[in-house]
């Protein structure tokens, strides 16, 4: 049964963290009877609190009605209201998204906005030096929506046909405090529970036509497929609510050793993220440990095997996510951001030799800062060498593909041309006078372990041409302005 003290019992478990007199609480209120509850409770309880409602003008007229329902409700019980109203779909037509998609986007986000309003009035709320002292604290402001059991038993539903795997089936969590601080304490109460108490305490509330269209997937589980289930397993709701439960303490458990794994086999190398394919061949094959990996990464669940494929490919090979790149290079997998103004680009001796083969004098490679051009010469005169330092003139037998332009970090040293030692790039770079945004702009080029170049200002003497040389790969460097 769904009341004050049941409420306020799962609350103390739950949210131990979240004081009820001590919290600006958003409600996301649609006018819908689990968010009417919900708002009711929270005023009940004389918890702080601002509704927030969003007319996303699907709708047309009864869009209209659910917003005045909200406002009217709130002035009612006297609760502040804020209001967001957006044409949904143009915002969907804008940036290509789905209905519900577009429609969560813009919920989520107008949230977030009105949450740090909200925040940064309770900081600016002039206080006296005795009331500061005694509260120095400003209240958290967070977030609460009304989804219930009922919602928990679709959600695990759909997770499950989607194939989304352990953390799926663990459905929504009652509690997160990532982007948004937020709860959701109806999370236990079923749909009949929650009927229920509106019915007892005579509250209205509005009904969304769009929830009786069996066209959207959740619609036709919650009206369908569940109903046709339940004739064959009538406890279907809470078997599917206790396996979730138990699958969500597997998953806490499974979460935490994948993530120990990773933790101890991740190490960072010249700035940059890697991972042995020995200690990953440990766990060869095995999904779970994939999955754990690369999520954090940016990559989906049906990339995994891809990401298999790539321990095993020839060096340089690489797999993409919106975000980074896992790159074979040796005994290794390198993770390169591909979002942060850093450069790192592998450059494959067959892709320059293809570019000269269909008759091109030089191969251009481009980059994220500039523009590489390559040309083997063969049967060369030492006096061709040019002075110029965006030349680099290598010779050619002394360098392993593929090669790698990358920005330097600290712990770089090189073998300056003319030297006779090596050098921290930091401290040659120093020694040229250049200004920390300027030497923040050079890369470096390497062979294998070894820097062969550093871009613009010097080669590595280990690579220099020699009256012996036979074959001369000559690079030169135009910086994008």
């Amino acid at each position: 049964m769904l009341n004050l003290e049941t409420f306020k019992e799962y609350w103390d478990v739950a949210f131990p963290d979240l004081r009820l007199r001590r919290t600006h609480f958003v409600l996301a209120v649609s006018g819908g009877v689990d968010s009417i509850v919900l708002a009711h409770i929270m005023h009940s309880l004389k918890a702080n609190c601002t509704i927030a409602h969003v007319n996303f003008q699907l709708r047309a007229a009864e869009s209209d009605r659910d917003e005045q329902f909200v406002r009217d409700f709130a002035s009612q019980y006297q609760i502040p209201v804020q209001v967001h109203k957006v044409d949904t779909q143009n915002y969907a037509l804008t940036y290509k998204l789905g209905i519900q998609e577009a429609a969560r986007e813009i919920r989520y986000a107008w949230f977030g906005t009105l949450m740090q309003s909200l925040a940064e009035a309770e900081n600016n709320k002039p206080q006296s030096p005795l009331l500061h002292a005694l509260t120095p604290k400003p209240k958290p402001v967070a977030l609460l929506t009304a989804h219930h059991a009922d919602d928990q038993v679709e959600t695990v539903l759909m997770h499950l046909f989607r194939g989304t795997g352990i953390h799926g089936l663990t459905g929504i969590p009652d509690r997160r405090n990532d982007v948004l601080n937020l709860a959701r304490p109806l999370i236990q109460f079923s749909k009949t529970q929650i009927k229920d108490y509106a019915q007892r305490h005579q509250l209205n509330y509005v009904e969304d036509s769009s929830n009786e269209k069996d066209t959207y997937t959740r619609n036709y589980i919650r009206n369908i497929l569940i109903p046709q289930l339940t004739i064959q397993y009538p406890s279907i709701s809470e078997n599917i609510l206790a396996t979730s439960k138990r699958v969500k303490e597997a998953d806490h458990i499974v979460s935490s050793a994948v993530s120990n794994f990773w933790k101890k086999g991740i190490v960072s190398k010249k700035g940059i993220l890697t991972i042995s394919i020995h200690y990953w061949n440990k766990v060869k094959g095995n999904g779970t440990y994939t999955w754990g990996l690369i999520k954090q990464f940016g990559f989906k669940a049906q990339q995994i095997e891809e990401v298999h494929k790539i321990l095993s490919a020839s060096k340089g090979a690489m797999i993409a996510s919106p975000t980074h790149q896992f790159i074979q290079w040796g005994d290794e997998i390198q993770i390169v951001s591909i979002t942060q103004k850093q450069e790192y680009a592998v450059i494959d001796e067959s892709t320059i030799a293809n570019q000269i083969n269909k008759g091109r004098q030089m191969a251009t490679v481009s980059t994220q800062t500039g523009t590489l051009q390559f040309e083997f010469i063969e049967n060369f005169d030492l006096s061709i060498i040019s002075k110029d330092p965006n030349y680099a003139y290598l010779d050619a037998s002394k360098i392993q593909w593929p090669l790698l332009l990358r920005t330097w970090v600290a712990s770089d040293y090189f073998y300056p041309l003319g030297l006779g030692k090596k050098k921290k790039i930091n401290q040659f770079l120093s020694d040229l006078k250049l200004s920390p945004t300027q030497k923040k702009r050079i890369n470096i080029l390497s062979s294998g372990e070894k820097i062969m170049w550093l871009v613009g200002k010097r080669i590595d003497d280990r690579f220099k041409l020699k009256p012996t040389s036979k074959k001369l790969l000559k690079i030169s460097w135009q910086e994008n302005p």
